[in-house]
């Protein structure tokens, strides 16, 4: 998938790919066209002999944000970012136009030019403005420092992120003394690779609120989710109207976020080779994350200008007490559940399918491309799918049987009405349901 621009495809008009030779030539007299941090315009084009400016253009860009070019980046530039060439003919046939360069901000930054003259010398461009400048050694020192920093922080940032979620989740819950009857916990976390940036104050916060209180982030629903907002740390906090709230999102100002969601369990028949009497529904666990993947997204995207991959995660928590008569120290405070899905059987109306595996906790983790994810079409699908495999995998289930790996939605797998609900949703997203 081509890398998207958002700031500069509303400049432009459309999607880099989409957008028409006419399109750009409009922006020529555009004083909000100007050249800045992320845009850098060229007369001509690079000559030959001339390969140090064509990759000190392409370092500077990729530090901040047709085969000839892609093999001079290559022989010049370390590491050698991804590029997109997007070539514009001013008329059908031509062999003139506007050739774009796309340069997404790079996770392998800083990036060197070579200098060939300068005894294969290693520079550092960046983008200052309408400027390229070159890095300090100090500059430089601190680049790479934060490239390894910022590959362990990724991985601790998504941990946090979602235990935060729980956390404002339960005490909610403990603030008016609800306790686990026949409950599971979903929480579900996003952490751009790439990460945004959105101002914590008064106007944000309003914004912000007016808008999520008049959407709809659950899928195949009409009416809106979160009534309610507060103010957290770098965060602005969503809730439901229930007492306690039922869906919590927490929204970060790097693009962060994360969903915590109480489910309802279905009850099961017990055994002496099943003690546990609850299983969570697999539709509505699904519903969820594709819903809040969306919304997540969106928000990283739109609001924080994150970009790149991202990681996601999912778990899925038992909130009901174990009641043991004895209350042993260090004993587990939660029954373990088994995930559990509604189905027609032959002959029968209705039969539930139970996971062989029951836990308290368990967890999955995938990674996306942002952008699929707000997009909320098949990327969306195909992730969600990756995510859940990893999820139901400790409950004994190779997948999500109601989505493909392929992006699909296997309608015969979905019960009433959430069937009704996501063959809505899939229709009008071009998502293929079958």
């Amino acid at each position: 998938m081509p890398a998207r621009f958002h700031r500069i495809e509303a400049l432009f008009g459309g999607l880099l790919d989409q957008i028409t030779y006419g399109q750009l030539e409009a922006l020529v007299g555009n004083a909000d066209a100007c050249e800045d941090e992320d845009l850098d315009y060229k007369a001509t084009h690079y000559e030959r002999d001339n390969k140090a400016e064509l990759a000190k253009d392409i370092a500077a860009l990729a530090n901040t944000r047709l085969r000839q070019i892609r093999a001079i980046v290559a022989s010049n530039v370390r590491p050698t970012p991804r590029i997109e060439l997007i070539a514009k003919e001013d008329a059908p046939g031509s062999n003139q136009g506007i050739l774009l360069i796309a340069v997404p901000r790079s996770l392998d930054a800083p990036h060197a030019v070579i200098e060939h003259n300068q005894d294969h010398r290693l520079a550092y461009p960046r983008r200052d403005g309408d400027t390229t400048r070159w890095l300090t050694e100090t500059e430089v020192a601190t680049a790479y420092r934060r490239r390894f920093q910022q590959l362990n922080e990724r991985g601790d940032r998504i941990v946090h992120v979602d235990q935060d979620a729980e956390n404002t989740a339960d005490h909610l819950a403990e603030d008016i003394h609800i306790h686990g009857q026949g409950t599971a916990l979903l929480t579900l976390a996003l952490v751009p690779d790439i990460p945004g940036d959105m101002a914590i104050d008064n106007h944000t916060v309003r914004h912000v609120t007016e808008q999520e209180l008049h959407s709809v982030p659950l899928l195949g629903r009409a009416n809106e989710t979160f009534t309610q907002s507060r103010v957290g740390p770098r965060r602005i906090i969503l809730l439901d109207q229930e007492q306690p709230a039922n869906h919590v999102a927490e929204l970060h100002s790097d693009g962060s976020g994360s969903w915590a969601v109480t489910l309802s369990a279905w009850l099961l028949e017990t055994s002496e080779t099943n003690p546990w009497p609850h299983g969570a529904d697999t539709d509505e666990i699904v519903t969820l994350v594709m819903s809040g993947l969306r919304h997540l997204a969106r928000h990283a995207v739109t609001r924080t200008g994150a970009s790149g991959t991202t990681a996601i995660r999912a778990r899925l928590l038992s909130r009901t007490h174990t009641h043991s008569p004895v209350a042993l120290p260090g004993g587990p405070r939660w029954q373990a559940i088994h995930l559990a899905h509604e189905r027609q059987v032959p002959g029968q109306q209705t039969a539930l399918r139970v996971s062989t595996t029951a836990n308290r906790t368990a967890t999955g983790h995938a990674h996306a491309l942002l952008d699929d994810l707000a997009d909320g079409g098949t990327g969306l699908a195909q992730a969600t799918s990756l995510l859940l495999s990893d999820l139901f995998q400790h409950y004994g289930l190779a997948e999500a049987s109601q989505i493909t790996r392929e992006g699909t939605i296997n309608t015969s797998a979905w019960a009433e009405p959430e069937r009704s609900r996501i063959t809505a949703w899939a229709n009008q997203a071009g998502v293929t349901a079958s």
